[in-house]
């Protein structure tokens, strides 16, 4: 490809002194010439200007004004004043504040002044360069420590494997492997804690893109007035506040895949640019003109019935359409109660490295009320309450019912005594429902709407049946 030619603007109110420099560069530049401050400025607004060379004295606007007004216009633009000794003071002093790059006094030589336009030229040149490979490098750290961190989180929490022991969950896994070659989008569905994130991983570690980075990103986690930045990037300058460029999540996940858990949350906004992407496989950063492509794999996760969310007008039908491509529910922990052992096995031995203690065991009661227990809380509450366990563990021996939370010790009370054939449906029904529901008041400190939305229900349903009780 051919390198483009420099472009220089000179300046001056006479009109033999601009021929005399246009002859001088006009067989290695393109040239462009002005004969007051105000219309250089006018050239700089339409032409690719690399550099100025300009009279100091002209009437209406001397060359350092016109230098200081186009650096605000283009910065970086090379600045050279041809000037009398009586102004040299001030030009020492433009040059000493970056107003200026050089000087030339009157006479000049033409020899000179192509070797301080060269000069100068190679040396913007080299600024230019450097900018670049700094923004690349920062680019690259900032996705090295991307990377890193999601890399610390995945040794801090997740296994190489998924960790089961139901049918339930080999079934879902059998039926994942038909799309984990492919780059569909998938929708997993299931209660807060189920383990949405780790069938995700599952995903992406049985693809293509095993060897590229999986970013989890939480949809209704960030701040709305954040949200564009953060999943689209922004250019330097492009807001206040925008210091340096910065890449959004699609585009460090670039080549990898982006996990969008809990989608349902996502404010409308990023709704309709997540539709973007998923279609157009591009987006748009914030101050940039052009679009940006990027080759991402989506896995979206929700705890909400999005259809529902869709008629209630929360959630856009065409983005409900473009995520729903293969879908797939994980059931509450307590409809696979066969995962309890492995999963409780498995987060005792993590624990005990993570916290530094010897690695001790469930007894037979305790592991029997872990069984019993119906976890309104999942997955993620039994690795809250086995990390409680190990934390107060004295030594390495059998652990024992002793050490469980009261809600989970008590639950092997409520469900250990086989019930009869016979009796009031109703009743063995509503002692179920009451039961539940206290188990998740406790777990989650009274706080009424989390309970709601972890049992399925609606808030004034729950307040219904606490009144109730």
């Amino acid at each position: 490809m051919t390198k483009r030619k420099y472009e220089l603007l000179f300046v001056d109110d006479e009109q033999a002194n601009l021929q005399k420099l246009r002859r001088t560069f006009i067989n290695e530049y393109v040239t462009h010439t002005a004969q007051s401050g105000a219309d250089a400025l006018d050239i700089l607004k339409t032409e690719s200007i690399d550099a100025i060379v300009t009279d100091q004295r002209m009437p209406g606007m001397t060359g350092l004004e016109m230098l200081e007004r186009a650096r605000k216009m283009k910065s970086g633009v090379v600045g050279i004043v041809l000037t009398g000794f009586a102004e040299i003071d001030d030009l020492i002093d433009a040059i000493n504040t970056g107003k200026v790059n050089k000087y030339i006094t009157k006479p000049w030589s033409p020899d000179d002044l192509r070797l301080a336009v060269r000069d100068a030229l190679e040396k913007m040149e080299l600024a230019r360069e450097n900018e670049r490979l700094s923004a690349e490098l920062r680019s690259a750290n900032e996705r090295l420590r991307t990377e890193n961190a999601v890399l610390r989180r995945e040794v801090e929490v997740y296994p190489r494997g998924i960790v089961y022991g139901s049918r339930e969950m080999d079934d879902i896994l059998r039926l994942l492997r038909r799309v984990v070659g492919t780059g569909t989008t998938v929708l997993i569905q299931g209660e807060t804690g189920t383990g949405k994130e780790m069938i995700a991983r599952f995903i992406h570690a049985e693809s293509a893109r095993r060897d590229q980075i999986f970013i989890p990103v939480n949809c209704g986690a960030i701040p709305r007035d954040l949200v564009e930045s953060e999943f689209f990037g922004h250019a330097k300058g492009a807001f206040t506040g925008a210091a340096s460029e910065k890449k959004g999540y699609f585009e460090m996940a670039d080549g990898g895949t982006i996990f969008l858990d809990e989608i349902g949350e996502a404010p409308k906004e990023l709704q309709v640019k997540l539709l973007r992407v998923i279609q157009e496989s591009e987006i748009m950063p914030i101050g940039y003109h052009q679009p940006k492509k990027v080759d991402v794999r989506i896995i979206a996760s929700t705890n909400r019935d999005l259809q529902a969310e869709v008629a209630a007008g929360n959630f856009r039908q065409d983005l409900f359409f473009r995520i729903n491509v293969f879908s797939v529910t994980i059931p509450p922990l307590r409809e696979r109660r066969d995962d309890i052992p492995p999963l409780a096995e498995f987060f005792l031995r993590h624990f005990s490295r993570k916290l530094n203690r010897e690695e001790g065991r469930l007894n037979e009661a305790a592991l029997r009320n872990l069984c019993d227990y119906s976890w309104p809380g999942n997955v993620r509450e039994l690795q809250n309450e086995i990390e409680r366990l190990v934390l107060l563990a004295e030594n390495a021996e059998a652990i024992g019912p002793e050490l469980l939370s009261g809600n989970i010790r008590n639950s092997g009370q409520r469900n250990g005594s086989p019930r009869r054939a016979t009796g009031d449906l109703k009743a063995a029904i509503k002692e179920l429902e009451d039961a539940m529901i206290q188990d998740a008041m406790t777990l989650y400190g009274g706080n009424k709407s989390r309970v709601a939305r972890v049992l399925g229900i609606s808030r004034q349903s729950l307040l219904q049946k606490l009144q109730g009780m």
